[in-house]
């Protein structure tokens, strides 16, 4: 009797087991799918010839790209820089304090994180037109359809992920560290520069990888806010070329894409990285 209880505990456990896995190997397969499709798609023939030496035969296509990847790598950069100097004191407020309606205050920190990238755009917009402030701003300093525009489009989507791994990451330090340097006589700033943040180090840049990575990949804020000229980062402009029937010049984006995203993610897992988004 023992023998079949444990026979039958052990079916269940196989069954179990094959269940949970097919679902990550289903999974897996079709993530890999995908990329295989993202790695060959520079080496399809377009006009009998693969579409990275149709690329590379076409210096107004070369130039075009070297374009939008200066541009994209320039804008994503300051757009993290900015992310991680406002995302840390927003951060560690939220990881410390026991601030009054903290559960409201972390809805409005994480809404971005929901909210459609085009309505991100779409409100941008209406705010540098359509309000007095924005208007100002935007006549003062110049944000619709100037470079400015894409670093705030870009900001709005990508500063809420850095935020929420910041938070995470001081979250892990233990905050009687803390405690401990200021009875002994260190000041609050001391004890945060000093203490908290070399022991988040790892988590913080890791916030700043994915938000600079989430700001490369930002397509639709980019678009509404900076128009199709002066905001031709990659993902825009591999959507001209596909709208116009580049199609060569799209797929070499489109892999290229992929690879700067894999990168990113690579290095975030490698600093200790975790995906919290709540």
């Amino acid at each position: 009797m023992m023998a079949t209880s444990k026979t039958v505990r052990s079916l269940g456990l196989f069954w179990f087991r094959t269940m949970m896995l097919s679902g990550l190997f289903i999974y897996c397969g079709f993530v890999l799918t995908l990329l295989w499709i993202d790695a060959i798609l520079p080496f399809r023939s377009v006009e009998e010839t693969p579409a990275i030496i149709t690329l590379w035969r076409n210096p107004l296509a070369r130039a075009e790209l070297w374009y939008a990847f200066r541009l994209s790598v320039i804008t994503a950069t300051i757009t993290a820089g900015l992310a991680t100097l406002l995302g840390i004191p927003t951060a560690y407020s939220l990881s410390r304090f026991n601030l009054p309606f903290a559960y409201v205050i972390n809805t409005i920190v994480d809404l971005l994180i929901v909210v459609p990238p085009l309505i991100v755009g779409l409100t941008l917009v209406a705010f540098f037109g359509q309000t007095s402030v924005g208007r100002w701003l935007n006549e003062t300093i110049g944000f619709l359809y100037t470079p400015l525009g894409i670093i705030v489009a870009q900001f709005s989507v990508a500063s809420a992920l850095a935020v929420s791994v910041f938070k995470a990451s001081f979250d892990q330090v233990n905050p009687r560290f803390e405690q401990v340097a200021r009875s002994l006589g260190a000041s609050p700033t001391y004890a945060f520069f000093r203490i908290t943040l070399p022991l988040a180090k790892n988590g913080l840049l890791a916030g700043f990888v994915l938000s600079w990575a989430r700001a490369v990949g930002e397509f639709a804020p980019v678009l509404v806010v900076a128009g199709t000229h002066v905001g031709k980062v990659l993902p825009v402009l591999a959507f001209l070329n596909m709208s116009a029937g580049n199609i060569e010049l799209t797929f070499v984006v489109t892999t290229f894409m992929v690879i700067v995203s894999a990168a990113s993610l690579l290095t975030f897992k490698r600093l200790g990285g975790r995906v919290y988004v709540w």
